[in-house]
């Protein structure tokens, strides 16, 4: 039984040892490069062994979209691939983080497989210290190429904007620029004291290459052209196999798109007032029922995730709805001074969405 235990044992360890050595990709310099200006990236492997070798590109969300190689065995020790930043159809891709993976066949018939997915990325950064500079410019570090998401709002107060979500930034000196307003365009939340920037991260896999400088293809848009189908098994097995599940982000495993922030949108009945710029013009004293719901986009991606409405008048909390639904109509007295004043809703879901909206009224 020993014996039976050991050889189990013995083998396990061999096949860890050619999953992780026979098959590598060895480190490069940079993270980042811009195939929109004809730039290559530079992809350099490792072999223990003659083998035949593909590398294969997916999208952030699990989509194969491109394979290098195949087509002969490659002998034993450095070999270089190249990537020239076009998928399949020789379409240039949007700028994202693709991964790579190793994928070789010995003269054996045996495959193996070298996934970075599966061993890491979605580590939590810490002491990200982002400072607001003179410019209006947010300026922050990040320890590796991590995907970052940039919140807005006052201490204690109202959500404000969504500057970044979830978008894929290389690692150290990270600058984002900002006007300084709120999502609506309607305050200048820079030049408030209790600004609160709330910023977090977590890292992409090893071996990630990210594009740059294809402002002209959308993403989400390319996703749906090319009909790419998500799989993120690969990452969710990330959780299963790491040590340490608590330093990971829950968000390492979902999909882009349903990480996106839901549009809400707020509607003040049709029979208000209203002055020469379409602000409606509510009577001093008087209670106002106002509409609250989502842009029809996200009603369905969101019709399962449960989440709460918050309201605030002139970026003070006024009440809040901790099973929120939507449409949700709701009676509320707005401010009594009289002039121009701004009414906020954050919508939070339980799976980290924020939905933030602002529209002027008057109180006359």
């Amino acid at each position: 039984m020993q014996k039976l235990i050991h050889g189990l044992l013995m083998s396990i360890v061999l096949w860890s040892i050619g999953w992780g050595g026979e098959v590598k990709f060895l480190p490069w310099d940079r993270h980042e490069f811009s195939p929109i200006l004809g730039q290559k990236f530079s992809i350099p492997i490792s072999l223990g062994k003659d083998m035949n070798v593909t590398v294969e590109i997916y999208t952030p969300d699990g989509a194969l979209i491109r394979t290098l190689g195949g087509d002969k065995y490659l002998k034993k020790g450095r070999h270089l691939f190249e990537w020239d930043g076009k998928d399949q159809n020789g379409t240039v891709v949007p700028d994202e983080a693709y991964n790579l993976v190793l994928r070789a066949v010995g003269h054996d018939g045996n495959v193996t497989v070298f996934d970075p997915r599966k061993l890491s990325g979605g580590v939590v950064q810490r002491n990200l210290d982002p400072r607001v500079g003179r410019d209006g410019k947010i300026v922050y570090r990040l320890e590796s190429p991590s995907r970052v998401m940039i919140r807005l709002g006052v201490k204690g107060g109202a959500l404000l904007r969504t500057l970044v979500t979830w978008k894929a930034k290389n690692s150290g000196k990270n600058i984002q620029v900002w006007d300084g307003y709120d999502q609506d365009h309607l305050i200048k939340v820079s030049r408030n004291r209790k600004l609160e920037i709330a910023l977090a991260a977590f890292s992409l896999a090893d071996d990630t290459v990210l594009t740059t400088g294809n402002r002209a293809l959308d993403y989400f848009q390319y996703c749906k052209n090319r009909k790419l189908v998500s799989s993120m098994a690969a990452k969710s097995e990330r959780f299963t196999l790491a040590k340490e599940r608590k330093r990971l982000s829950p968000f390492y495993s979902r999909t882009l798109s349903s990480m996106r922030e839901p549009r809400v949108l707020i509607t003040f009945p049709s029979s208000l007032p209203h002055d020469k710029n379409g602000i409606p013009v509510i009577e001093k004293g008087k209670k106002v029922r106002v509409e609250i719901r989502l842009d029809k986009r996200d009603e369905k991606r969101m019709e399962k995730v449960k989440y709460e409405i918050t309201f605030f008048d002139d970026l003070e909390f006024i009440a809040e709805e901790e099973m929120g639904y939507v449409p949700i109509s709701w009676v509320w007295e707005p401010n009594t001074r009289k002039g121009k004043h701004i009414f906020t809703v954050n919508l939070s879901s339980f799976e980290g969405h924020v939905g933030v909206k602002s529209v002027q009224y008057i109180i006359k």
